[in-house]
């Protein structure tokens, strides 16, 4: 079993291969890619309860988790597709931008959690995006296609309607990366568009402020999808409902005892927070961890209007597949 390291997934994928139904027996394992950070929390407190396990037990299945990781986006893409690993768990625009190249055959299964990006600068004459300069430089995770650089581009929509306006500016550095560059008083950035717990520490600083946030352009969301193949979901439906009860306990674990989700987080991960800490971060504004997904739409219809994917879903079930769709509160998912 490979050993479990940090890996941040890219939103900038190709596809060059189609996906077939032919020849797959029921799993007795569940590869699932996933990173570390607090949009990965249901992953990691469900590997660390062994929930995957339980719920198998309990439907009398015999199937266990393994997690992987991969040096790059376009490394954990080809591994989904030739069938080297059977969930992902990343972006939701990484799981948009494969079901429009994939035409359909990569779906999501599930929502997996939502939280705040907040947009940080360091320039005390920055309050609101009217007062970005053109010498500028925000870092983003990857150009044009990560969840923060979507929502920029939302933003920016809205204010000026001009997605594009600010992609001279446009840095991309990740997370890590940027904070440093952040941090250093020479380093070639002035802002940054940065998930938890990266936004925190910035924020921390006397000389770092808040522009803007995922909440002021659109609401509370989902932001990470655990999404499969055509071929995987439809060869192995006991394991896919092995894997939703197991989500679905482990992010109600989150909401409901943060401090003991935190504890089996850090065991999982061996990263330097405390419970408490990551505990508050569980529960900061924003943060959702639910199955249904929340606010995807409105991200699908505007990668679709600014050309990053081919057709605009009518609703957030085009991109599932249909375990949820008939399901408690799927009438009020969107």
């Amino acid at each position: 079993m490979n050993a479990f390291k940090k890996f941040l997934v890219s939103t900038a994928v190709a596809v060059s291969v189609s996906v077939g139904l032919g020849g797959l027996a029921q799993a007795a394992e569940l590869r699932i890619a996933g990173g570390v950070g607090i949009l990965f929390a249901p992953i990691h407190v469900m590997k660390q309860a062994q929930l995957l396990e339980k719920h198998a037990k309990e439907m009398g299945q015999d199937l266990t988790l393994e997690m992987l990781s991969f040096p790059s986006g376009s490394a954990v893409t080809d591994a989904l597709l030739s069938g080297n690993v059977d969930v992902v768990a990343a972006g939701l625009s990484n799981a948009l931008l494969l079901w429009s190249r994939t035409n359909g055959d990569v779906k999501a299964v599930a929502a997996v959690s939502g939280t705040k990006s907040v947009l940080v600068s360091k320039d005390p004459d920055v309050k609101t995006l009217k007062d970005f300069k053109e010498t500028s430089r925000i870092s983003v995770s990857s150009l044009k296609v990560s969840n923060q650089a979507i929502y920029l581009q939302m933003a920016l929509d809205k204010e000026f309607g001009d997605a594009t306006k600010f992609d001279p500016m446009m840095v991309q550095l990740g997370f890590a990366d940027g904070v440093q560059s952040m941090m250093n008083p020479q380093g070639p950035t002035d802002a940054i568009f940065a998930g938890p717990p990266y936004y925190q520490k910035l924020l921390k600083e006397p000389n770092m402020h808040a522009v803007l946030t995922t909440l002021d352009v659109a609401g509370p969301t989902t932001n990470l999808l655990a999404f499969t193949t055509t071929a995987y979901h439809d060869g192995n439906p006991e394991a896919i409902k092995v894997f939703l009860a197991a989500l679905k306990e482990a992010q109600e674990l989150i909401n409901r005892e943060p401090k003991k989700a935190a504890e089996l987080y850090l065991a999982s991960t061996k990263e330097k927070f405390t419970v408490d800490e990551l505990a508050a971060m569980f529960a900061e504004e924003g943060n959702v961890f639910q199955s249904m997904p929340l606010g995807v739409h409105q991200t699908a219809a505007f990668m679709a209007k600014i050309g990053l994917i081919k057709d605009s879903p009518a609703s957030w079930r085009d991109f599932f597949f249909a375990d949820l769709q008939s399901t408690e509160g799927a009438a009020a998912a969107n």
